[in-house]
């Protein structure tokens, strides 16, 4: 779904439901806040378009929805009241929730990583229960992801949901889904999804929520479908040069082109995404200037390696007193010499 602040007209009833603004539209129907005017409630009230309201594959799918969401007990899937149809057009009565999808915050700016992985691990225990289910949700993208004002998040519009057995293939040949998270096997011929699709897409949505960008951007659609087919999973790091790399390789991993490459689930991805955050970074040590000489200390007087014969010394202490000393004993001993000599001489 996509936000809408268009207004139903005032006192617009639908049965026995008031209608009030509109807050999303989708494919195959609206969602306008209203009140169930029998219980006094408001509620979110998806009503298929009149355009599709007679075509056998929409009323079908709008049905499958309605049985597999009652089915779904997980907190992060929104419940529902009821469905039936009024007037020709068939209604999912729900839970209201307020709230922005996650498309709305994105363009809002950047979330911290932390709340990103927070919000994406809450839509990965949703999947995971629809998954269990045998469910395949195939359409998992920010505009499906609503999070209400206490950081709650919920995961929307099963409208395109399937069984595992089920053909990705509309009765016209189309693929339904949105081509910027679309995992490669769908794309492919015959198209195929099971979990790890959803788990692809998933990838898609943390790669959007950590940039800012989608994974793929390209101009005209077959292109998009081509990335997604050929061009290798994109590095977070051109975008963000601060994420470690551990984060970096769990979100390729989600984005593999082989699914048996991929996280076996949901939670297994973001449980992978936290843990790759909370690893210890390692210090970065500044390396020396090159032009500067590493100091050594003083080597002591122990290990100080012996002076070769004939090396010079430097005069320590006291070496000149010696010296002196060393010359006046010459100088008396010339003296005795001479004395002696002039004795002998004179007898």
């Amino acid at each position: 779904m996509t936000g809408d602040d268009r207004r139903a007209p005032a006192s617009a009833h639908f049965g026995h439901y008031e209608l009030h603004e509109v807050i999303g539209t989708g494919g195959m129907g609206q969602v306008a806040r209203a009140t169930d005017t029998r219980l006094g409630r408001d509620v979110a009230l998806k009503v298929m378009h009149p355009s599709t309201a007679t075509d056998d594959e929409y009323r079908a799918r709008f049905q499958r929805e309605a049985a597999i969401v009652a089915r779904l007990t997980d907190p992060h899937v929104i419940p529902i009241h009821g469905y039936g149809e009024i007037d020709g057009r068939l209604y999912l009565d729900m839970r209201l929730v307020e709230g922005r999808n996650l498309a709305q915050l994105l363009d809002r700016g950047l979330l911290e990583v932390s709340r990103s992985l927070d919000l994406l691990s809450q839509i990965g225990a949703a999947l995971d229960s629809a998954h269990r289910a045998g469910l395949v949700h195939r359409d998992v993208k920010p505009s499906n992801i609503l999070v209400d004002p206490k950081g709650f998040a919920y995961l929307v519009d099963f409208g395109i949901a399937a069984s595992v057995t089920q053909q990705d293939l509309t009765a016209t040949g189309q693929i339904v889904g949105s081509a910027s998270y679309m995992a490669p096997e769908r794309l492919q011929s015959p198209p195929r999804s099971d979990a790890r699709s959803d788990v692809y897409s998933l990838a898609c949505v943390l790669y959007q929520a950590l940039t800012g960008s989608k994974p793929f951007v390209a101009g005209e659609q077959v292109q998009l479908i081509s990335a997604h087919l050929n061009a290798p999973p994109p590095s977070l790091r051109q975008h963000r040069s601060d994420l470690p790399e551990a984060l970096d390789r769990v979100v390729r991993s989600g984005m593999a082109k082989d699914p048996a490459q991929r996280p076996a689930s949901a939670p297994e991805l973001m449980d992978a995404a936290r843990a790759a955050m909370s690893q210890p970074r390692r210090p970065v040590t500044p390396a020396a200037p090159r032009h500067a000489a590493p100091a050594a200390a003083a080597p002591r007087a122990a290990d100080r390696p012996p002076q070769s014969h004939g090396a010079t010394r430097t005069p320590g202490p006291g070496h000149g007193a010696t010296r002196t000393l060393w010359v006046v004993a010459a100088l008396m001993a010339l003296i005795c010499v001479a004395v002696v000599a002039y004795a002998i001489a004179t007898r």
